[in-house]
């Protein structure tokens, strides 16, 4: 079996030997990495050169800048393995058993994704985030519905280990242009997955409170293009199963509540107005999410509606961060 592991890498000058390194040194060989330099202009790109001809395993590609989803498009366009794995270039495995333990779990099942737990890592602490079901596998058809209400398929996309076989016809390919990309790709991995396998091991190093990430700040177009990722994700739907159906409302009721707490401040985008009018419907769906703080949201959304409740959490969202400074 041999892994294709997809390294974006933009000013990651500071985290990007030990991000490589941490594949390098796993105890299961059978792999390549495939960094894309998306245009950096710190000394990233010299600092992949110098990795690259010191490993074969490793291979760069320099492009212009082009944003994540260009850069993975990239990487998945040249990759070679029989699975895929996306890698952040701040971010890294922190066990060398890691993908000997990915490379168990699909062997036990021949799966098509083994999603993964991560930890949330701080400059002064770690903390594991752990999945609602953990180490069990099964057909995707008959768990859409847990696997979404429990967010085992939700964003992000570096947790999950996928068949190159099912990127073939482009449909797994990330919408370039887009931030939040992840969002778009995982409903899109919902309806492209038979098979799956969950992994609870919290070695993915998810790197926070990093200067000048962009994972730091909830921007305009961040809302906007969540809600577009919503329309998309949802159009001709009645094609899909009725749980399929079901599934992706409440994988997009999720996505729809995750930005409520920011959209306040962008209440005078007639696109954002219109989008949040035309997907309310989705808040009915909060009861059956698993996530206590994504329900309740939703349920208060639901009960005064979008624009008080949006008012409402962005304050709480101010005072808290008044709180925590």
């Amino acid at each position: 079996m041999k892994f294709s592991i997809i390294v974006p890498a933009y000013n990651v000058a500071q985290y990007i030997e030990e991000c490589i390194e941490s594949v390098l040194n796993q105890d299961y060989d059978n792999y390549e990495i495939i960094v894309v330099d998306d245009g950096a202009t710190d000394e990233t790109p010299k600092i992949l050169d110098e990795i690259a001809s010191k490993s074969e395993k490793v291979r760069v590609i320099h492009q212009k800048n082009g944003g994540l989803s260009a850069a993975r498009n990239s990487g998945i366009e040249a990759a070679l393995g029989d699975y895929i794995l996306f890698l952040d270039g701040d971010d890294f495995w922190s066990e060398k058993s890691f993908l000997t333990e990915v490379n168990k779990k699909i062997n036990e099942k021949n799966v098509d994704v083994v999603i993964y737990s991560y930890s949330y890592h701080y400059p002064d602490k770690i903390i594991k985030k752990s999945l609602n079901l953990k180490d069990i596998s099964g057909e995707t058809e008959k768990n859409y519905i847990n696997l979404v209400k429990n967010e085992l398929i939700t964003a992000p996309a570096w947790n999950k280990c996928v068949k190159r076989d099912l990127f073939a016809d482009g449909s797994l390919n990330f919408q370039v242009g887009f931030l939040s990309e992840d969002c778009l790709w995982c409903a899109n991995l919902l309806k492209s997955t038979a098979t799956y396998s969950v992994l609870d091991n919290s070695q993915y190093m998810y790197r926070q409170n990093r200067a000048g990430s962009i994972t730091n700040v909830i921007k305009e177009k961040n809302v906007l293009d969540i809600l577009k990722s919503i329309s998309i994700g949802l159009a001709n739907k009645e094609e899909y199963s009725v749980e399929k159906q079901e599934a992706l409302n409440i994988y997009f009721a999720i996505s729809y509540i995750s930005i409520l707490p920011f959209v306040h401040v962008y209440k005078d985008n007639l696109d954002i107005k219109k989008y949040l009018k035309d997907y309310e419907y989705l808040l009915q769906y909060s009861r059956q999410i698993e996530n206590k703080s994504f329900k309740y949201t939703g349920l208060v959304a639901k009960g005064i509606g979008v624009e008080k409740a949006a008012a409402l959490f962005n304050k709480l969202l101010g005072l808290y961060k008044k709180l925590k400074d």
